[in-house]
């Protein structure tokens, strides 16, 4: 299994995941007008994104920023990191990059740490993609444009070099 492989086996993990999306989504919480996102009475984001418009500009693979100050929102960026040998001629770990980034808006509810919580309980530890189970190898603060919070994670697995 190649890069192209280990890479969309994740992306399909989070365009899936309903839990992601409605934290990706939903504004947050006020509490006297607007629901909590994983409010079980708010519409799963995968019934009512039937276009893939939300998941399409909230997890990108690329970098795109340029389009954050008129439009405030949560994403993720998804990207493959470092590749290194492992002393196994067929194995190889390879690194995958995970990029939140929320407007302030959203951080109300501290939507950036909740987001990573989310995304650390589908890879850590999990058998999603490659050889073995998905590790967490770090992570920390990324610039963004101005009323952004970014944060980085690293996450590391066995891929079979192809």
């Amino acid at each position: 299994m190649g890069m192209y492989e280990n890479v969309n086996d994740i992306v399909k993990k989070f365009y899936h995941d309903d839990h992601l999306l409605r934290l990706l989504y939903y504004p947050p919480t006020n509490y006297s007008t607007i629901l909590d996102p994983l409010d079980p009475s708010l519409e799963n984001v995968i019934d009512i994104d039937e276009e893939w418009s939300i998941r399409d500009e909230r997890i990108l693979l690329v970098p795109k920023t340029n389009d954050l100050e008129d439009n405030p929102l949560c994403r993720v960026y998804l990207y493959a990191g470092r590749r290194t040998p492992t002393g196994n001629y067929q194995v190889a770990k390879q690194e995958i990059i995970v990029d939140i980034v929320c407007h302030s808006d959203f951080e109300k509810d501290l939507r950036s740490m909740r987001i990573s919580d989310r995304i650390n309980e589908l890879l850590f530890n999990e058998r999603i993609t490659g050889v073995g189970k998905i590790d967490y190898v770090g992570g920390g603060q990324i610039s963004v444009p101005s009323n952004y919070v970014g944060y980085s994670h690293r996450y590391v697995f066995g891929s079979t070099k192809s």
